[in-house]
Order: structure tokens, then sequence, then C-alpha cells
């Protein structure tokens, strides 16, 4: 679906939010890549979108790649849907969920 939307809309890329499935990220001339969700405890999905797409574009702005952008929107994503209500992510609580996820 991720690549039909492309051509669809003429897009180089789409990012597709899929809830406790996590992302899925389509470019043009490249395989999907899919993302699975970061959350541990969901108490309140309000702002998880635009979480994502602040986060996106801050990562974006900063030089990341759009791999790295959308895994990274993807963490902060999981870590606002674990507060109770609208909430923000600070970059102490980003870094301690990226740690927590680094594999090495």
């Amino acid at each position: 679906m991720g690549q039909q939307l492309l051509r669809k809309i003429d897009a180089d890329s789409v990012l597709i939010t899929r809830g406790e499935h996590g992302m899925s990220l389509f470019e043009k001339k490249k395989p999907g890549f899919h993302i699975p969700t970061r959350a541990r405890e969901v108490f309140d999905v309000t702002g998880a979108g635009d979480t994502v797409i602040s986060t996106l574009a801050l990562a974006l702005a900063g030089g990341a790649s759009l791999r790295h952008a959308a895994e990274l929107a993807n963490y902060a994503a999981g870590v606002v849907v674990g507060k109770l209500g609208t909430a923000s992510v600070s970059g102490a609580e980003l870094l301690k969920a990226v740690s927590a996820n680094s594999h090495g």
C-alpha cells in the first residue's frame, strides 16, 4: 500500500504511522522499512502523531537520514504515549529511550 501511495501522489517518500504496529517508511526505489513500536505501556495516544512529525522534522533539519529520523520519531512517540494526556518528550527522555533499546 505504501508503494502505491508513493506512486499515486508522486512523492519521494511516505511515512505511515500504524499505532501498536509501529511505523512503515516507503521511499522510491527502496524496499519498505518497518519500524516496530517502542511503546512499553500505552496510557494515552493523544499527540503521538504530532510528536512523530515534529521529531521527524527536527531530526531531518539536524542532518539525519530519513530512516534514522523515522526511527527517532518512533522512539519519541513511544515515550509520549506512556504519559497521561497531551504530553511532550524531553531530550533526556528520548536519549534514555534510545539507550534502553540499544543493542551494543
